[in-house]
């Protein structure tokens, strides 16, 4: 069974080797490894294309041009071989025997469409014996239905998914409309389209450190409007309107405190906010916020 990794990589020099290794080292036999290089301005390509000349086996793209992180996964989704397919973060590795604790789970549940599991917690270069997922997130997956959970934004570690490629694509892959927020929407499609599992050990080294994306890209308030408004309008999940709405709001006003606290903040930001007039009237807080900002100059 052939499992196809991507590996998104941007300016992360001084992890990318690790990332990389800890893939090729994996004791499952089986893997179609690729590598997006997302027009690092480090010297990221040159570390890749050093191990690729030494250690052979994966593909390596290097983009002259960055597209961002949604791109590099559609791209590595479009290339993927494997039945199954995960996602790598440049600045993580893996443990050497994730892929096969995965791969096994869908050898004995051929009948799900993706499986979670958890984490080890790496701080900088140092590797603890703390793991990621906590009592929530762990009793999301013993729910009949956890997509309220879900809904509410208990989500599961995206990061320590497996799934069945044809259904990633069945569902349209990774919507190109965010920035860097893919986290929330798939775990929910996924659950949509069939059984979803989970495993109960850590098959990821996720490092934390003062460069992280999901700690630093300003676009996760955009991403998150974006996702909420798309779900929105999901026929499937009519059930949950009243759940998405109220995120909905919450997500607004969270933008709307950040236009306050950073003078406006840019037009992009601003665009999105726009949309939250409909929400107005329900929350005095947005209604101030968009008083203020609502019809500032789109510049």
């Amino acid at each position: 069974m052939l499992v196809s990794i991507i590996i998104p990589s941007y300016n992360h020099q001084h992890y990318i080797a690790q990332s990389i290794t800890s893939v090729l080292d994996q004791t499952w036999p089986e893997i179609d490894l690729i590598v997006v290089d997302d027009a690092s301005t480090d010297n990221s390509p040159s570390i890749i294309a050093e191990i690729l000349a030494k250690r052979g086996g994966f593909r390596f793209i290097h983009r002259q041009q960055n597209r961002g992180l949604i791109s590099s996964l559609n791209e590595g989704l479009a290339m993927a071989e494997g039945q199954y397919f995960c996602e790598l973060a440049s600045d993580d590795f893996l443990p050497f025997d994730s892929i096969e604790n995965r791969a096994r789970f869908f050898v004995d549940h051929q009948d799900h469409v993706a499986i979670f599991a958890d984490a080890f917690r790496v701080v900088g270069d140092t590797e603890t014996c703390g793991c990621v997922l906590d009592d929530k997130r762990r009793f999301l997956f013993s729910q009949p239905d956890p997509l309220s959970l879900m809904l509410h934004g208990v989500r599961p570690i995206f990061a320590t998914g497996m799934f069945q490629t044809d259904t990633l694509r069945k569902v349209g892959g990774f919507d190109p409309q965010y920035q860097c927020y893919e986290d929330l929407e798939m775990p929910v499609l996924l659950w949509l389209e069939g059984k979803v599992g989970f495993m109960d050990k850590p098959v990821l080294c996720r490092r934390e450190h003062a460069t992280n994306v999901s700690s630093t890209t300003s676009t996760i308030r955009t991403d998150k409007i974006l996702c909420y408004e798309k779900l929105s309008r999901n026929p499937d999940l009519v059930s949950y309107a009243s759940i998405i709405r109220y995120q909905l709001r919450r997500s607004y006003l969270a933008l709307g405190r950040h236009l306050s606290l950073n003078g406006g903040g840019n037009a992009y930001e601003r665009r999105i906010f726009q949309n939250a007039w409909g929400y107005a009237l329900q929350d005095v807080r947005l209604l101030w916020h968009l008083i203020r900002w609502g019809k500032a100059k789109l510049t």
